[in-house]
């Protein structure tokens, strides 16, 4: 029988000599798993399963919820309860802009445009909404906000 698999051998290491798993692991000459689960089966050490929610601000990595994206260029922000969000909760920041300004939710045929043409430049003053399906060069009232947008 090999020393890791003797309940009180492993005793003595991890709770009187204060070894860690990975230096009895060393002194045995074997993987950190295997001393882990001969620990968990003589219930000297438990392993603590993974629980909670650790999603948006509760991660340790997170960034802030904003972040540009290196393929497309533009801006993604954070907004997991937003009706455009993509599968990971986050939103173009430019049509949160626009939304913002005009005050509802922009429709699947509205499509926020950048004049400038720089992605990542999201004042209001850059952002024109242009609708898909409209004639060009046409100016259209919001019925919402009475507002006047650009067409085309």
């Amino acid at each position: 029988m090999k020393k890791y698999q003797e309940k009180k051998w492993l005793q003595v290491k991890y709770y009187e000599e204060k070894l860690s798993v990975t230096e009895i692991a060393i002194e045995c000459q074997v993987g950190l798993t295997t001393v882990s689960r001969w620990l968990e089966k003589f219930e000297i050490r438990k392993i603590k399963p993974y629980k909670g929610d650790h999603k948006g601000p509760k991660n340790s990595y997170w960034g802030g919820g904003r972040y540009r994206d290196n393929a497309s260029g533009y801006i993604y922000n954070y907004n997991p309860e937003h009706l455009s969000r993509n599968k990971k909760g986050y939103v173009l920041e430019h049509r949160l802009v626009m939304e913002k300004f005009i005050g509802r939710y922009l429709r699947g045929n509205e499509i926020v445009h950048h004049r400038n043409k720089i992605k990542d430049d999201n004042r209001i003053e850059n952002l024109e909404i242009i609708i898909l399906g409209e004639p060009n060069c046409g100016t259209v009232l919001c019925p919402f906000c009475n507002k006047k947008f650009k067409m085309g």
